[in-house]
């Protein structure tokens, strides 16, 4: 998978960017005195915010994004499936796999699943954020104005172009259930309507302010 760190880092920046983090850290909270594993960690935002009150450990294949930021405080190691296989069964009371799945053939999806089910005391929570099907339907149509575009996902057409992390998948909760034994214990849409007003609205200072209160 190709990465544009430079896209990432401005998408992050934005104020899209910024509330996606800000309504994660608010599901998450919940999150204390744990030992988690933040499976595909990106630059790490996640994990630091988590480390304040727990002992977090970051996986990520890809070293510039892992490594961007030095004065982090939540143990580091570079890979994938790789390492999750050198733990210690039920070694993470949390794990979170936040948009990477669909960065992940889905033919593969039931490895990483069994990796994680492997890895979760018994009583362990798996934290999934992933795109959401329906909300790409209503955003082509009303952000976009791309009725072509919101026909060919309702006719099966899962892929999608990201500008920074290259073309992905998106998958459905069934398909998700059936490479798992994990039970689902809640879903939650974090960003579709957010994601349907114009851009312009977002970056104005009046709701900016009012953003960072939710």
């Amino acid at each position: 998978m190709s990465v544009s760190i430079d896209h990432y880092k401005e998408m992050l920046a934005q104020p899209w960017g910024k509330i996606q983090y800000e309504l994660t850290f608010y599901h998450l909270r919940h999150i204390t005195n744990k030992k988690v594993l933040d499976f595909g960690a990106g630059f790490g935002l996640t994990s630091q915010h988590l480390a304040k009150h727990n002992q977090v450990t970051a996986v990520e294949p890809n070293c510039n994004l892992l490594f961007a930021d030095s004065n982090q405080t939540f143990t580091k190691i570079a890979g994938s499936l790789e390492v999750l296989e050198t733990f210690p069964d039920k070694s993470f009371d949390v794990i979170l796999c936040h948009n990477v799945l669909e960065y992940i053939p889905k033919e593969e999806h039931a490895n990483y699943l069994a990796a994680f089910e492997r890895l979760l005391t018994d009583d362990g929570e798996l934290s999934l954020i992933k795109h959401n099907l329906t909300g790409k339907v209503l955003q082509a149509v009303v952000f976009d104005n791309n009725t072509q575009k919101a026909n060919a996902l309702l006719a099966g057409d899962t892929h999608f172009d990201s500008p920074s992390f290259s073309q992905g998948n998106s998958y459905t909760l069934e398909e998700l259930a059936a490479n798992t034994q994990l039970k689902l214990q809640s879903y939650q849409g974090m960003r579709t309507f957010y994601s349907l007003q114009p851009n312009n609205v977002k970056t104005e200072k009046r709701l900016a302010r009012a953003n960072a209160r939710y």
